[in-house]
């Protein structure tokens, strides 16, 4: 009550506004579908006269749009809350980050990247390589450093092997994760990660389904990455030739060939 007080007849109005002004400014993503959702049904009634001469058909194709409409702006704030979520759980970790830019892709047909930057002598071999968007994703490490750039093999090269779990989300229980269930993701190459250690009735019973994630779960990889996200389930089927077995595709969020600039982890928590 005394806080209360303070804020109402003591402190400036800037001072207790300054954490609202914070807060709101987080929830942009999210109000911003909403925003446009109310917008759409104002604007939907107040442009019907006075005496609504349109036919029946007219009206219920109108709703129906209208009714798509919001189902899309619903989807869209789902999304953005789950990647918000995604986003409070890393812990900031990427303040141990140096941006660097991407100067080209690899020559030697592999999945790989070249970077450069200002601080490419903090670079060393094996620190981890993140995405640079909202949301971070693991996608690769160093493999060697020179004068003017270093080499990033990505996750997807042929061969590259990390192990996760499996987490998923949904509007109604949030974020749930199957620690128990360990996946061994291994690149293909072309843009492709693969899972095939797993029993497919094991994977049915974990309900593992398309468009979860596989975050890492790796030892030897920095304690801070743990619970980052690898890729997404592209695709489960029984594994040709040895049906007992899952076949799991996975896709990471975007196509790391095509990245502007990363993150490499140049300082240890």
């Amino acid at each position: 009550m005394i806080l209360s007080l303070l804020g109402a007849f003591v402190l400036p109005p800037r001072a207790t506004d300054l954490g609202r002004t914070s807060f709101q400014t987080l929830l942009i993503p999210i109000s911003r579908p909403t925003y446009k959702i109310a917008n759409a049904i104002r604007a939907h009634f107040q442009a019907q006269p006075s005496e609504d001469t349109r036919s029946a058909r007219t009206i219920e194709q109108e709703n129906l749009g209208l009714k798509q409409q919001i189902q899309r702006m619903s989807a869209e704030i789902e999304q953005l809350e789950q990647r918000a979520g995604e986003r409070a759980s890393l812990g900031g970790f990427e303040t141990y980050c140096t941006r660097f830019e991407v100067t080209a892709a690899d020559s030697d047909n592999r999945d790989g990247l070249a970077i450069a930057g200002s601080g490419i002598g903090a670079v060393r071999v094996d620190q981890p390589v993140l995405s640079s968007g909202v949301v971070i994703d693991l996608i690769g490490r160093i493999t060697s450093v020179g004068a003017l750039a270093a080499r990033v093999r990505l996750i997807t090269d042929a061969g590259f092997t990390v192990t996760g779990h499996f987490k998923s989300y949904s509007a109604a229980g949030g974020f749930q994760e199957n620690k128990d269930l360990g996946a061994i993701v291994i690149g293909r190459g072309g843009g492709q990660m693969l899972i095939d250690n797993l029993w497919i009735n094991s994977v049915r019973d974990a309900h593992v389904q398309v468009g979860d994630w596989v975050v890492l779960s790796d030892e030897t990889w920095p304690r801070a990455l743990q619970g980052v996200r690898i890729g997404r389930v592209a695709s489960i089927q029984p594994l040709p030739k040895q049906s007992l077995f899952a076949d799991i595709r996975l896709a990471p969020e975007e196509n790391l060939m095509h990245l502007n600039d990363v993150w490499v982890m140049t300082h240890q928590p």
